[in-house]
Parts: C-alpha cells; sequence; structure tokens
C-alpha cells in the first residue's frame, strides 16, 4: 500500500484494448495502478490512470518481481497479447524464467507462464485472475445480438467446438474457423483475426468458434474477441461467432455485437460443447 492506504496493483501489460480496461476498472475501485509494459504499443488511455510505468523488454522477464515489489506491489494481474508470434523472444523469456525458479522447465507457453507466476510468488506478489477486473467484459450464454444461427449454423457450432477442443487439448490454439461440418481453418500462432481472414481467402460463410484451454488457468491466456475479431469476420464473410461462454473476454461488447447486426453476423455464447442451454 501507499502511504495514504491506497492498495496497488501491478498491471503487467501486453499489446491491445484490456490493460486500458483493466487500468481504468481498478482505479475506479480504488487501486494506485503501477504498469509494467511489456509492449512499445501500450494503450495511450493507460497513462490517463497509471501512478507510475516501467517498460521492460520480455526477455527481461526476471526483473518484473522486482519491479514490483520494490513499489510495495502485492497483486498484480497480467493481460495483453505477448509473445506467441516470436518464437525467438519465447525461447528467451523460457530461459530467464528458468533462471530465476530453480529446478522448474519451460517449454510450453502454459510452463513459462507458470513459472512466471511462481517468480512473482516468491517476492511476494499474488498474480491474480484476469476476470477480477473485467467480469463485465465476459461473454454470456446466449444470442448475444440480432440474429439467431440457422439450424446448420448450429450444426457447424457443435462441430466446430468439437475441433477446437482438440486444438486447445493439443495445444495449437483457441479457435476455428468450420463450414459445412468441415474444417477450414484451425489458429495457431497468428492468432484469432489473422485466422479469420485466412479462412475467408478459402471459403465464405464460416462459423468462427473460440474456446478456452483445457484447466484453463484464469491468471493468463483467456479467449479474447474484439472489434477487429468482427472486421475479420465481414473481410472473410463469416457467419457466426460462437464463444465459450463464461470463458471468453470480449472487448467493447456493445461495439462488437453492434457491428456484427449491422453486417448481418450471429454471435453467441456456448457451453464449452458448443451446445445451446450448457447441455453437456
Amino acid at each position: 500500500m501507499t502511504a495514504a492506504g491506497q492498495p496497488r496493483l501491478g498491471l503487467i501489460a501486453g499489446e491491445g484494448e484490456l490493460a486500458a480496461s483493466v487500468a481504468k476498472r481498478a482505479s475506479a475501485l480504488g487501486k494506485e495502478i503501477i504498469v509494467v509494459s511489456l509492449t512499445d504499443t501500450l494503450d495511450p488511455s493507460v497513462k490517463d490512470v497509471a501512478s507510475k510505468i516501467y517498460h521492460v523488454d520480455l526477455r527481461d522477464a526476471a526483473s518484473i518481481a522486482t519491479i514490483l515489489a520494490r513499489e510495495g506491489v502485492t497483486e498484480a494481474v497480467m493481460i495483453g497479447k505477448v509473445w506467441r508470434a516470436d518464437g525467438f523472444r519465447r525461447r528467451r523469456v523460457a530461459q530467464a524464467v528458468e533462471a530465476v525458479t530453480v529446478g522448474r522447465r519451460c517449454r510450453t507457453d502454459v510452463q513459462i507462464l507458470l513459472g512466471f507466476a511462481e517468480n512473482l510468488r516468491q517476492a511476494g506478489i499474488a498474480l491474480v485472475s484476469q476476470l477480477r477486473y473485467l467480469d463485465d467484459a465476459l461473454v454470456q450464454e446466449g444470442v448475444m445480438g440480432r440474429r439467431i444461427p440457422t439450424p446448420a449454423e448450429w450444426g457447424d457450432v457443435e462441430f466446430g467446438a468439437l475441433v477446437a477442443r482438440a486444438a486447445t487439448e493439443a495445444g495449437i490454439g483457441q479457435a476455428v474457423a468450420v463450414r459445412d461440418r468441415a474444417v477450414v481453418a484451425v489458429e495457431a500462432a497468428e492468432g484469432t483475426d489473422a485466422m479469420i481472414r485466412r479462412a475467408g481467402r478459402l471459403a465464405s460463410g464460416c462459423v468462427v468458434v473460440k474456446v478456452s484451454w483445457p484447466g484453463q488457468d484464469e491468471r493468463f491466456d483467456l479467449p479474447v474477441v474484439g472489434p477487429g475479431t468482427i472486421e475479420a469476420m465481414k473481410k472473410a464473410r463469416a457467419k457466426v461467432l460462437a464463444c465459450e461462454a463464461g470463458r471468453t473476454i470480449m472487448v467493447r461488447k456493445r461495439d462488437v455485437v453492434a457491428s456484427a447486426d449491422e453486417a448481418g453476423i450471429a454471435v453467441v455464447g456456448v457451453s464449452r460443447t458448443g451446445m445451446r442451454g450448457g447441455a453437456a
């Protein structure tokens, strides 16, 4: 806490708008925001509510715990895109995390993130759920816009969820594009929006399904969609966006739904199985 008793929140920020959303919500709840930025493109509006901003190269990730501990931070949240498309940086991060967490091997993304969280814990800092300050951005179950998927599209949602679950279990990605129960594209390192654009070059009328990782740790890498997702779907002439309810963060939810309505795209929140009404 500060001398005035205001609790400090460490915001470990990657790319995208979510860092600003977390900062504003936490500030409104009485937190003093100490930012550690891992990107050169930090959302400018973060500066409006942050007390201090540190810029750290991701390859020096081990220094983050030192910085936050020195600032008296005991709780932190990590949000935004970080390294997935950059294999070299990812390896350097793994090496940095291994160096400060003796005996921990960091080979997968999850192992690296768990090692990073352990590094923070050893410094007296708890890495908390991304949803603590983003609960209002969570996708809820049901049809979110004006258009309801057709029976055939609902069938593709269920099929797409099956494929997406297999992709997450294999550690590949969280999203897929399908059409007529055929796989058009699977998300890998490029991210969901790029995957949608790739799918659009292969087929129009796709259904896009996005789910969480198995055993999803809410502290990092929750599935995220936003205005850019709908823009990609418009260009790809995709028809339905189905997201796992209770797990997917939707950036600027109202704007997403309004844009989808205008384009005739159905947006729905479904269970992890892709079933409506939470059916298994």
